[in-house]
């Protein structure tokens, strides 16, 4: 098995605290030569969390897969326009016909920065250590992206692995093969988790202190709330106008704002509901995202009485969605009637979410099996997330509601660094709803239906066989008209399951000072900086 690195988030912040600068290696090959002047422009970017670690394979990190992204390149990268599959580190591949394998062919002449070569070998380094990551029995192991894409490392007999394994031909070409057709495979290729890190920094385990990739920026060095990174001049691609990348963490969205406008920062992400029109009156330029995330009410099923779905029922219908994505997400969001964004155009034609309607959810409560007893009911604090900007107003509408219709509530506030994640998609930790959500993080419905329901260990696990079942069909089927049409099916089934009640597609926003020319704005939130221009 591949050697790991057992340092968590905890150390790794722990470190940075210490004023530990991670600044070398721990290779002594020599770094290419250069073949271009780094930029001297130094870019700070706040955003609103710190990374979960810095290797991105690990955790669905927001924080973490922004940094890698700079870091760390993919066989494949993710056409900015389209969110299409494009050349990164492979040059062209080739999907075999019965699509269980896909040949990659590498770019010649790229090398990571501890000045290692590029080759297959490396590729399979990566994939090998990907596998064993997702097979460990880490509490993240189930929802790492290796393990949501290949269904690898589940201990379910309902869902098979579709990873076969990974085979080098010769020293520029690597194939990846399947068990069973995945249709998205190229495109979850594109995720920041299946970035490409030197073999060396995979063999000391030091890849979440200190990634080493081939990517335009390198790492330079990282303290409790900041991580530089530096052009690196032997880069094969284009370096761009920054020379130095520093972001920064800051948790308040208020902070943020006020430290753009005071030029302590050049941009940050998230932007509050009450800095819009601030930021407009300072003609401050704000960018948008599209809606490609969900947030959502969730339901631990370990607890019995949420076991009855007259009971998730009558939390829908206390809810009111419209009056949530009108006045606690920015101008834009769209309110959710299923956890797929609308842009993949597969919405349900016979959706079962019930809508707001406070008498009823009243009477549903009354005829179900619940019996007044306190439910205890997590949410983040300090924190802003593409899915939930403000969740502390999120929690209190909601809570009042839920309140009226006749429920009554534990409130369990919890710092998001804290381990909120973990927290709340850990069955025994004797909570009954949370607030949290999904960012699509590749171009296709099963990057939100896989890592959600795709296997009984996903972020909303279910263990019901036919809806398994459902959700890994879609995926392994053509694209195409009959595809969609599963994928609509699919959404009316779920909102009849109601697994959780999904209550926004939000826009998130970036706000830019006047350095910026053009910022390589992006659905996903992973912006290449080599790609920023400054005026």
């Amino acid at each position: 098995m591949v050697a790991e690195n057992r340092l968590g988030r905890r150390s790794f912040l722990s470190l940075a605290g210490a004023g530990l600068m991670l600044t070398g290696c721990g290779s002594t090959t020599a770094r290419p030569s250069a073949s271009a002047t780094a930029p001297r422009n130094t870019f700070v970017l706040a955003h609103a969390a710190a990374p979960a670690g810095l290797d991105p394979s690990r955790r669905n990190s927001q924080e973490t897969a922004r940094i890698a992204t700079q870091i760390l390149e993919g066989l494949v990268t993710a056409d900015r326009s389209t969110g299409e599959p494009a050349p990164g580190l492979a040059e062209s591949w080739e999907l075999a016909d019965d699509r269980r394998s896909v040949t990659f062919t590498l770019r010649r002449g790229v090398r990571f920065h501890d000045g290692a070569a590029l080759d297959a070998a490396a590729v399979k380094a990566n994939f090998d250590k990907w596998q064993a990551q997702a097979e460990s029995s880490e509490p993240w192991a189930s929802r790492c992206a290796f393990a949501t894409a290949f269904r690898h490392g589940t201990s379910s007999s309902l869902v098979a692995s579709a990873y076969a394994g990974t085979e080098v031909t010769d020293e520029r070409t690597v194939v990846v093969k399947l068990t069973r057709p995945y249709t998205p495979l190229l495109a979850a290729l594109t995720q920041p988790a299946f970035g490409i890190a030197s073999p060396a920094s995979i063999e000391a385990g030091t890849e979440n202190e200190h990634p080493v990739g081939t990517g335009p920026f390198r790492f330079d060095s990282a303290t409790a709330d900041t991580v530089k990174l530096s052009a690196h001049e032997g880069y094969w691609g284009e370096l761009g106008d920054v020379g130095t990348l520093e972001m920064r963490v800051i948790r308040d969205a208020h902070v943020r704002c006020a430290a753009l406008l005071t030029g302590e920062v050049d941009a940050y992400d998230l932007v509050g509901l009450d800095a819009f029109a601030p930021l407009a009156r300072r003609g401050v330029q704000v960018l948008y995202r599209d809606p490609y995330s969900v947030s959502y009410l969730g339901f631990n099923r370990s607890v019995p009485v949420l076991r009855d779905v007259a009971v998730r029922r009558a939390v829908a219908s206390a809810i009111d969605r419209g009056a949530l994505a009108s006045q606690l997400y920015p101008s834009g969001t769209n309110v959710a009637d299923q956890l797929v964004p609308a842009r993949f155009n597969v919405d349900g034609e016979n959706l079962q979410i019930p809508g707001y309607d406070p008498q009823r959810a009243r009477d549903q409560l009354r005829a179900s099996s619940y019996r007044g007893q306190a439910l205890r009911f997590y949410y983040p604090r300090n924190t802003s997330r593409m899915y939930l900007q403000e969740p502390e107003r999120v929690y209190a509408q909601i809570s009042a509601q839920l309140t009226r219709a006749g429920f009554r509530l534990d409130p369990v506030p919890m710092d998001w660094d804290d381990g909120y994640v973990d927290a709340v998609t850990d069955p025994t930790a004797g909570h009954a709803f949370s607030l949290l959500g999904w960012s699509g993080s590749f171009r296709d419905p099963d990057g939100f239906m896989g890592p959600l329901l795709g296997t009984p260990d996903a972020q909303l696990g279910d263990d019901d066989a036919g809806l398994l079942t459902a959700v890994n069909r879609a995926a392994t089927m053509p694209q195409g008209d009959a595809r969609n049409a599963a994928y609509r099916t699919l959404n009316d089934r779920v909102s009849a399951v109601i697994p959780a009640v999904p209550l926004a597609h939000p826009v998130s926003a970036v706000a830019v000072n006047s350095r910026v020319a053009s910022f390589p704005l992006t659905s996903t939130g992973f912006e290449r900086f080599n790609e920023l221009r400054l005026a």
